[in-house]
């Protein structure tokens, strides 16, 4: 009996580690991928407008597995569905590299979108699933050492490039490796009917509750403004720095840098707050800080100033995403995979949107008036969540109808 009861409450704390590793490896192999992309480049001869649109096709993949992927998880759980894609994206990160010309770059970069869409959803269902055995937030942490894995595999990818490894054998290695890793761990995930729609069991199309729908939607547009935020820094902070600023190209890497530092740590940190004040609160407070703080070091229009500004936006952005999937979890009930689906799908075009409309915006008004968007989109987040959960205490509860397996 005591021994039972230890490995059922021991469960969820082993599905988490388990968990953990999974964000890792997703995290790591995008980094290594970034890391590789002029060598590929190179190695399909192509030009920087072709090369951009083929870059897209990541984007284009993984909206469209995203949607399957959400009824995967209603129908067989998160559990199999997480397995399946991240050994997917193991083996499909070696796609570009085997690709001849740019339009087989293209169609292996949407078969690699399509793989990471995949895992995307199911990975955050599964996060899901555990901190709601463990009875307090975790999926925060699990942002962060995602950001934590891609941070190391950038690392790993630019020593494979100082080497002078060929994209093919880099990434075949790093594929062995850290798919290896994420299967020999995926026994400690929760069982599949953890978080099976029943009504999907049968195989009919999980679907969502019409009083949810709005609300969902919502939510998908607070994380669309955190992305976005998270997209045009990356593409144009370092040309802030640099060229209105009057920084060295040294300097200017050191606002992405300070930015992704105070992401991760935030998001490491997160679950602390989440669990104090709530999502609505902690969140509410954080893009209220991030949006503020990011504007005031604009304005300041000083190096240092703006850097301390990217750190800021990162710390308040940190715990957006985590809590949206939180709750998008909470409020799909049992149809967790179909909820993520839909704020994941929404979230994720900010992320290619954002940075274009800063640009647009650059051309009109120049770039320092242009980031100050980040900040209206980020305070426009916070009007959104309110919306988001006035919607979710209106519409009534969702039904217990999760079907739980044995923790044992």
């Amino acid at each position: 009996m005591r021994e039972g009861a230890a490995t059922g409450a021991g469960r969820p704390r082993r599905a988490r580690i388990a968990l953990s590793v999974v964000f890792f490896v997703n995290g790591a192999l995008f980094g290594n991928w970034v890391l590789r992309i002029p060598a590929i480049k190179d190695h399909v001869d192509a030009d920087t407008g072709p090369l951009g649109l083929a870059l897209l096709g990541i984007a284009v993949g993984a909206l469209l597995s995203k949607q399957v992927s959400g009824q995967l998880v209603a129908r067989y759980g998160s559990r199999p569905v997480t397995v399946l894609g991240i050994t997917l994206s193991c083996l499909a990160l070696m796609l570009p590299a085997l690709a001849g010309n740019i339009v087989t770059l293209g169609l292996a970069l949407i078969g690699f979108g399509a793989a990471m869409g995949i895992v995307d959803v199911a990975m955050n269902a599964h996060g899901v699933a555990v901190q709601d055995r463990m009875g307090r937030p975790v999926l925060s942490s699990l942002h962060g050492v995602y950001s934590i894995g891609g941070l190391l595999g950038a690392l790993t990818g630019g020593a494979a490039e100082a080497r002078g490894l060929s994209p093919l054998v880099h990434f075949a290695l790093v594929a062995t490796v850290l798919g290896g890793a994420a299967l020999a761990v995926s026994s400690w995930l929760l069982p599949a009917s953890s978080d099976v729609a029943p009504k999907a069991v049968g195989g009919g199309w999980a679907k969502l509750p019409a009083e949810r729908r709005l609300p969902l939607v919502l939510l998908g547009f607070v994380g669309l403004c955190g992305m976005a935020g998270e997209g045009a820094v990356g593409d144009w902070g370092a040309m802030y720095l640099r060229d209105d600023l009057g920084t060295s190209a040294g300097f200017a890497a050191v606002g992405y840098s300070a930015y992704s530092v105070a992401m991760a740590s935030g998001r490491l940190l997160g679950d602390r707050f989440l669990a104090r004040w709530g999502d609505v609160r902690a969140v509410t407070w954080a893009v209220v800080f991030a949006g503020c703080a990011f504007a005031a070091g604009l304005l300041a229009g000083h190096p240092a100033a703006a850097v301390c500004g990217f750190a800021a936006l990162g710390t308040g952005l940190s715990i957006v995403m985590p809590a949206v999937f939180s709750m998008a979890g909470r409020m799909g009930g049992p149809t967790t995979g179909p909820a993520i689906t839909v704020v994941s799908t929404i979230a994720g075009t900010g992320f290619l949107a954002g940075p274009p409309l800063i640009g647009f915006l650059a051309q009109i008004t120049g770039l320092p008036t242009a980031l100050g968007m980040v900040s209206v989109l980020a305070l426009g987040a916070a009007a959104l969540l309110r919306l988001a959960a006035s919607g979710q205490r209106a519409a009534p509860e969702p039904p217990p109808a999760r079907t739980v397996g044995p923790l044992t």
